[in-house]
């Protein structure tokens, strides 16, 4: 039984989470300001969550544009772990992960790459266009309180026509130093500013302008996990659906943040879940084919690996 207090500070720590989310750069007076809290607490309160794996990020993920593409890649290989160490800084590679399943390696590369050429390589389950990218504000529940509202909002979806985002690209202009940035504070947005632009060598006025042009080129995501990430059991599923919305509204009643990825009619969700609640996540996914939210799902389980 969680205690009335662990319940009041976990609430506190989500509203922390949403509002970062919302805007990761704001300063601890501003942030304090908005969840009615001491500045003081909210200090205090940030460094457990980061201690205790409650809150990832701020972390930004560039959007889709005319002369720049992410690439989403579901990959077998002969022995994920080796591959997934020499991946580590190669060229192209935004992010990858090793799973067990379908597919054994999840890869995002900002190029097409020829995966068939490397060792141990055995298939592409999956290759597609990374869209959009999404990590739903959530608030503190139970999972028995989610897992009700999951299925009212089950009970009320029928199919119509179909929720994709719009299409349309913008051209993303970025010299070096604008690129230096992204990368620098792609995993970490609060980092210690100065610092940061003394190694990297780039001017503080350019960070300034840097950072107005991030709303029309990246979104910002905040993760909350309640237990602490690595208390939760972490799943990649495929959904091939039209009904983006509905789905991202669906996970967004988890108490879990969910890390949503658009790609074409698919979507990559990345959810954690207690191990107990496993066959809740199934039945959720057997009735989403049911009721016609999606066509199909495919899903594997990622190692805790690094």
């Amino acid at each position: 039984m969680v205690k009335f207090s662990q319940v009041r500070e976990l609430e506190e720590y989500s509203k922390i989470a949403g509002q970062l989310g919302e805007n990761p750069f704001l300063c601890m007076r501003k942030l304090a300001h908005k969840v009615g809290l001491a500045r003081k607490t909210v200090s205090i309160y940030l460094e457990s969550m980061y201690t205790q794996n409650i809150l990832v990020g701020p972390w930004i993920s560039l959007n889709p544009h005319t002369h720049y593409r992410e690439y989403v890649y579901l990959v077998n290989f002969a022995d994920p772990f080796c591959i997934f160490q020499g991946f580590k800084g190669f060229p192209g590679i935004v992010h990858h992960a090793v799973t067990i399943g379908l597919w054994n390696t999840v890869i995002i590369t900002d190029r097409l790459l020829n995966f068939s050429r490397f060792t141990g390589f055995e298939s592409v389950v999956y290759l597609g266009i990374k869209g959009h990218s999404y990590t739903p504000e959530v608030k503190y529940t139970t999972w028995d309180q989610s897992w009700k509202k999951v299925y009212a909002q089950l009970d009320q979806f029928t199919p119509g026509e179909p929720e994709y985002t719009n299409g349309k690209l913008t051209s993303l202009d970025w010299g070096s130093d604008q690129w230096k940035l992204f990368h620098a504070f792609r995993l970490n947005m609060r980092q210690k500013v100065t610092p940061v632009l003394k190694e990297i060598d780039v001017q503080y006025e350019t960070y300034t302008k840097w950072k107005k042009t991030l709303q029309n080129h990246c979104t910002a995501h905040t993760e909350f996990y309640p237990r602490g990430y690595k208390e939760y059991t972490n799943y990649c599923l495929l959904l091939a659906t039209e009904y983006h919305q509905s789905v991202t509204s669906l996970f967004s009643l988890f108490p879990t943040t969910p890390v949503i990825i658009e790609m074409g009619d698919c979507l990559l969700v990345f959810v954690k879940v207690p191990s107990d609640t496993y066959r809740n996540m199934i039945m959720m996914l057997n009735d989403m084919i049911r009721r016609e939210m999606v066509r199909k799902v495919n899903y594997t389980e990622l190692c805790d690996y690094r």
